[in-house]
């Protein structure tokens, strides 16, 4: 039985260009031999986007963050848009909300009605096949596609590894010109056609089922109990700087409760295996000056020493993970950073834990690793446990924690 509408909620639905024909077909401005044909047919056909009042759908037209949740919403989640009354753009912000499908575009910082810009398409479509257990690419597969966009530096940190994974995927391509057009809105045709190519994928490769697809794989995984992986991409790109691998790395890093970044649990002995990646890769001389910054979550914005600290520990438990600020010196741990400060002579110095005893000096001293060591990455750092008790030192130093 057809639910009953009110004039004015149909209007609404009209204007937005949200009302569905029968097919793609009865649109005047969307021919047979448009690129996006078949794709725009069927989405209209399947119930996920219609067209306006005048026989238009408008395929250049920009798609705002509200209308585009709202589609994938109908495309992935049509039983829980079934829950609301209305079914409209609210109610499909509310679910991708709900299934953190908005999460790390910049949808916070715009209105829900703001022009969608492509590179948070691209997240969008990632969080999604990430909430639907959906098969990813490895980190050496995926890495693969950034020298297929000509602008990847261009694109914002937080959807570099989303934008990679959808292009290897084949999910999204290029304007043509060898760029990505991050900051490009995005438009209906495109909208039709990339939640097109995710129903397929999802269909062929999730572990959940949706709307129209095939009985699911296999079951999902529990949500405390996260898959593991070889953890970030601990890999320098040609022509990459530390500091940018480090930006890149963290932009995708996700916080689960008592997990490392790479699925396995903490432990020191897990921590220690993933800050030996990092050795790997940014061995004891790597350039790390006072001119490599950093924007952290949990640290701010800081430079120098301070920014490989909180990039470290970023890449670690992930750049959501809470963080203790402390001063016993007791409770030091492997992975901790230390931001130490000398107040009588004004030195400060901030470094990463790596292991509670030194091969070399024995358990009276601590190892580490820190950035700014003379302009370089340095892993052959130590100290002394003494030197927090002196009182100018364990005034103005301070221990960030991260579990």
């Amino acid at each position: 039985m057809k639910k009953q509408i009110t004039a004015f909620a149909l209007a609404l639905v009209l204007c937005a260009g949200l009302a569905v024909p029968a097919s793609a077909a009865g649109f005047s401005d969307v021919p047979t031999s448009h690129w996006a044909y078949e794709q725009i047919n069927r989405a209209v056909t399947d119930g996920i986007v219609g067209g306006y009042q005048d026989g238009t759908f408008r395929p250049a037209a920009p798609v705002s963050y509200a209308a585009f949740s709202l589609m994938l919403a109908r495309a992935f989640y049509s039983g829980e848009l079934a829950a609301y009354p209305n079914g409209g753009t609210e109610a499909g912000e509310a679910i991708m909300n709900r299934h953190n499908i908005l999460r790390d575009t910049s949808r916070m910082s715009r209105s829900s009605g703001s022009d969608l810009p492509r590179e948070d398409m691209a997240q969008c479509m990632y969080n999604l096949l990430v909430g639907t257990g959906a098969a990813i690419p490895s980190d050496t597969e995926y890495l693969k596609s950034m020298s297929s966009i000509s602008d990847f530096y261009s694109i914002n940190p937080n959807c570099r590894r989303a934008v990679m994974v959808c292009y290897t995927l084949g999910l999204l391509g290029g304007l043509g010109d060898g760029n990505f057009g991050p900051q490009k809105s995005m438009n209906r045709a495109q909208a039709a056609v990339v939640i097109g190519r995710l129903r397929d994928y999802v269909q062929r490769n999730g572990v959940v089922e949706i709307p129209g697809g095939p009985e699911p794989k296999a079951q999902l995984q529990a949500e405390d109990t996260p898959t593991v992986t070889d953890g970030p991409l601990f890999k320098m790109v040609d022509g990459e700087t530390a500091q940018q691998m480090m930006n890149r790395i963290n932009a995708s890093t996700s916080y689960r409760e008592g997990y490392l970044t790479n699925g396995k649990p903490i432990t020191e002995e897990n921590i220690k295996e993933l800050l030996a990646k990092f050795e790997e890769t940014m061995p004891t001389g790597t350039p790390w000056d006072e001119s490599y910054t950093y924007k952290s979550r949990a640290f701010g914005d800081v430079y120098a020493c301070s920014a490989f600290g909180a990039a470290i520990s970023d890449a670690l438990f992930g750049k959501d993970a809470p963080m203790t600020k402390h001063q016993n010196f007791d409770q030091l741990k492997v992975g901790d950073v230390v931001w130490m400060k000398n107040t009588a002579n004004g030195y400060y110095h901030a470094f990463i834990i790596t292991s509670l005893t030194n091969p070399y000096y024995g358990s009276d001293y601590y190892s580490a690793c820190d950035g700014n060591s003379g302009g370089e990455v340095s892993w052959r750092s130590q100290g002394k446990y003494s030197t927090f008790e002196k009182p100018e030192v364990a005034s103005g130093t301070y221990i960030y924690s991260r579990y």
